[in-house]
């Protein structure tokens, strides 16, 4: 018995979903096309990638109401159908959460905006200044305190946003207690220099992070074939990311996670492969996906 066998063997007494036909298809191992849906790193058998495509303006729209089907594709005369991969599991797509958070960072944009009027008001006509003055308890602070993801572009950007922001939100304390001292023009014009200097420096920070956004968000075709000749399904992924050669022992059991996923995911996703110096990903099951996207 050669060493992958022994390796398949081992992986199977660990691992009970990994199971024949399961141990003995990936027995030898499995070379892998990889790529990523929003922060999920996905794997399919390289043999069954036929190319990849960034002509995305090229797809049309078809009278369908198939899950994640987004429309048709010429590819080598055939009208190949495109699948949204994120969409068809019932998940949100990269591109989707990168709209939302745009809309989020203009909602935060208007926000800070709008608490520097509140403090303005407050100081000019003592009306209650009921905003959150701890950085921390913002919506945005809220959101920028518990926000990760492996864009480590965007989080640079993003760590650029802590000092305007904390000091925006220690003017409060800080004006309206100069206030109480009688010095009513003085926090007023410490207002205004803060409203011109440190509020843009913040609203800069957001318009960055939004540019960044809508310049890293772009989705790829990905062709499906399943004779190595021609294409049987396009899905457009978020991005690619590598080929990767997987031994049989990085196959890990699904069955405590399968009640997790959705029914299209779990009809799809057939193995956990575990990496230690990359992102664990997904095994995606070719003949399934072909066979969804034949029915």
């Amino acid at each position: 018995m050669n060493m992958s066998a022994v390796q398949a063997v081992e992986a199977t007494a660990h691992n009970p979903s990994l199971l024949t036909p399961l141990a003995d298809k990936y027995a030898d191992g499995l070379r892998a096309f990889t790529f990523w849906i929003a922060d999920t790193l996905y794997a399919i058998d390289i043999a069954n990638v036929l190319t990849i495509s960034q002509e995305m303006g090229q797809i049309q729209s078809v009278p369908a109401q198939a899950k994640g089907l987004v429309g048709m594709v010429e590819f080598q005369d055939n009208a190949v159908p495109v699948l949204d991969f994120a969409n068809m599991l019932g998940f949100t797509s990269g591109i989707e959460k990168s709209d939302h958070l745009i809309q989020l960072l203009n909602e935060q944009e208007k926000d800070h905006i709008d608490w520097i009027s509140a403090l303005e008001d407050s100081l000019l006509n003592d009306t209650p200044f009921l905003k959150a003055r701890d950085h921390h308890k913002c919506a945005f602070g809220q959101w920028y305190d518990s926000f990760n993801t492996r864009d480590e572009t965007f989080m640079e950007i993003l760590s650029e946003f802590n000092q305007p922001h904390q000091l925006i939100h220690s003017l409060a304390d800080t004006l309206l207690d100069i206030k109480k001292e009688h010095r009513g023009d003085e926090a007023l014009k410490r207002l205004r220099f803060e409203k011109n200097v440190t509020l843009k420096r913040l609203m800069k920070r957001f318009e960055q992070a939004r540019v960044h956004l809508k310049e890293s968000t772009r989705q790829v075709l990905l062709y499906i074939t399943e004779d190595g000749r021609s294409p049987s399904v396009a899905l457009r992924i978020d991005d690619i990311n590598d080929v990767i050669d997987f031994k049989a022992k990085q196959f890990k059991p699904m069955n405590r996670i399968n009640t997790l996923l959705t029914s299209e995911a779990a009809e799809l996703i057939i193995a956990y492969l575990k990496q230690t110096e990359q992102a664990d990903c997904l095994l995606i099951e070719a003949e399934n996906l072909i066979h969804i996207a034949k029915s």
